[in-house]
């Protein structure tokens, strides 16, 4: 039996016994209440900028009444499941339900008391419209829950700043192609797109800006393309783009004119300033650079470094890469992690303090990855790429976290927190949680001292599972974090779906909150929002005195930066 249908027999077998309402002596009462529930819906509806349909409303206030006058068949429930959905659909809060909800129970008592005298009989009765509207408000929650679970399965599919295909769905699009290349004895060509100097755009303009190029460049690829399989913005400054029945050389005749078209583009975000912006293209092709999804890839991501590396603006044939040049740094750095994987000692973590501004002691600290090369300690920063596109990442990131909860109980952490940071691709993995709760289990370690942080700035490829995710956390006790928050569209995303204690506002606008009036003013009203929220504001990239005096000022408790202290392997020189 479905959960939904398991829920209707309850409500059936609940209400089955009480004595159904006396219609006659309650006309008064109904028609009041009527009048309030039409009231607020219209509110609601009105409040949303959503159009009043009287003869929808009509039929919502009838099915209202017939479940009151004991009618539950399937065709009220499906009705007034629907209307439930209608109103998730127009993303009126759930707590405003609630309160509509909430009002008229208090109402229904209120009224019906003043009618009955409270006899054993009027009792059953009393109950009994309590439990009506008990049935209605579970079948507009189930309504909720179908819009929710559709709204998280389209965002799933579907990159929420370009209206693009997510990397999900392309990788699913992509395994689809290679499928029919394979049946059909055809072939196939596939791009990785990469916009040159975005993170430059970022700093200088600011991460809106960056968003109004992504979004052009998205359009131009759409406007640009003719009857391509797939487009779809596969990282955060990435596009991919697969192209049926187009061989090597054709598929890199076509990269070289779209690489024009789009350094010819003109973006005007800020008036007349206008903003030119070059791409890389990396050309893979199906047979030739491989038959499985992540050879192909890999090939086309392999092809665009190539392109940045020999000047970017440029489109690059994987196969045409000359063997015999000296490995890129990409390669040199998977090199150096593979060796440093292989070392028990070799891969660390350094621990950075988060201060509460007011009394400057460390209420918790960031755990960094750091990769130790003879005396010296790199920033696993500097191996991010490497190992994503190494499939490294998450070895790397288990060796870390085991480390640390092993120091977890040093008299320097004890009452703690330990913010770690997880990627997608850990996110994405069904046995990351599992691991967390076996090490808790093994060092003897409160989830709750432990705050997971997910990045903003990775492209949320499936939205269902940082929802899974972020709710296993929560059963398992660990409190849940939203890093680089106001860098783009997905941190109020997780606002939206997730329960977040934490919120890291992004470094670049606290950085410049003290020569910038724009910054900072961001920055006050992100810390506002945040608080109306009950989540506690952290301020990353904290570099001086005046910008923390500033934070205070804002409201802001906490703060991250070397201005309040290093990374460092063990703080308080605790050997």
């Amino acid at each position: 039996m479905s959960f939904s249908n398991g829920i209707l027999e309850f409500f059936k077998v609940l209400t089955s016994r009480n004595e159904q309402l006396d219609f006659d002596n309650l006309k008064e009462v109904i028609s009041r209440l009527t009048q309030e529930y039409t009231g607020q819906v219209r509110t609601l509806l009105g409040q949303t900028g959503q159009e009043t349909n009287e003869a929808e409303l009509r039929e919502a206030v009838s099915d209202l009444l017939a479940l009151f006058a004991g009618k539950h068949d399937k065709e009220v429930f499906a009705r007034r499941i629907k209307f439930g959905r209608k109103l998730g659909a127009a993303e009126i809060p759930l707590e405003q339900l609630i309160k509509l909800y909430d009002s008229l129970f208090d109402r229904c008592c209120d009224e019906i008391a003043s009618v009955y005298q409270f006899s054993k009989k009027e009792m059953q009765s009393l109950k009994y419209g309590a439990k009506s509207l008990f049935i209605d408000f579970g079948l507009q929650l189930l309504g909720y829950e179908g819009e929710m679970f559709n709204t998280r399965r389209v965002l799933s599919t579907i990159d929420v700043l370009t209206g693009l295909m997510s990397r999900r769905k392309f990788e699913e699009k992509l395994q689809l192609a290679i499928e029919f290349a394979q049946n059909t004895k055809t072939e196939f060509s596939l791009y990785c797109i990469d916009v040159d100097n975005l993170r430059l755009i970022n700093d200088v303009y600011g991460y809106i800006v960056g968003d109004i190029v992504l979004k052009n460049v998205a359009d131009h690829l759409r406007e640009a393309l003719t009857d391509p399989f797939a487009v779809a913005r596969i990282g955060d400054d990435e596009f991919g783009v697969i192209l049926m029945d187009v061989g090597p050389a054709e598929a890199l005749a076509k990269a070289q004119v779209l690489c024009k078209s789009i350094a010819e583009m003109e973006i005007n975000p800020l008036g007349d300033d206008g903003i030119f912006i070059t791409n890389s293209i990396g050309v893979a092709s199906y047979p030739h650079n491989g038959q499985a999804l992540d050879d192909l890839m890999l090939a086309s991501e392999v092809a665009c470094i190539t392109s940045k590396r020999k000047g970017r603006n440029r489109a690059q044939l994987v196969d045409t890469v000359n063997d015999n040049i000296n490995p890129t740094v990409v390669h040199e750095r998977i090199l150096i992690l593979r060796e440093a994987l292989s070392s028990k000692d070799s891969i660390v973590p350094f621990y950075q303090p988060i201060v509460d501004l007011e009394t400057g002691e460390p209420m918790g600290y960031e755990v960094l990855a750091r990769v130790k090369r003879g005396e010296k300690f790199l920033s696993a920063g500097l191996f991010v790429d490497a190992a994503e596109k190494s499939g490294l990442m998450q070895e790397i990131g288990k060796r870390v976290i085991e480390q640390a909860m092993k120091e977890k109980n040093s008299s320097w952490a004890k009452n703690k927190l330990f913010f770690i940071n997880f990627s997608m691709r850990e996110v994405e993995n069904r046995d990351t949680i599992q691991f967390l709760a076996d090490l808790f289990n093994r060092y003897e370690i409160d989830p709750e001292e432990i705050v997971a942080e997910i990045t903003e700035r990775e492209t949320v490829r499936d939205i269902e599972a940082v929802h899974t995710f972020a709710k296993e956390l929560t059963d398992l006790r660990v409190r849940l974090a939203v890093d680089d928050f106001g860098s783009g569209f997905s941190s109020f995303l997780y606002l939206r779906y997730f329960d977040c204690y934490f919120a890291k506002i992004e470094g670049s606008l606290v950085r410049d909150i003290t020569r910038s009036g724009r910054s900072r003013m961001i920055v006050e009203n992100m810390a506002k929002l945040l608080q109306r929220l009950s989540i506690e504001v952290i301020a990353e990239f904290v570099e001086n005195s005046e910008g923390a005096k500033v934070l205070k000022n804002a409201g802001i408790r906490f703060g991250q930066g070397y201005y309040l202290g290093k990374p460092s392997r063990c703080p308080g020189n605790e050997s």
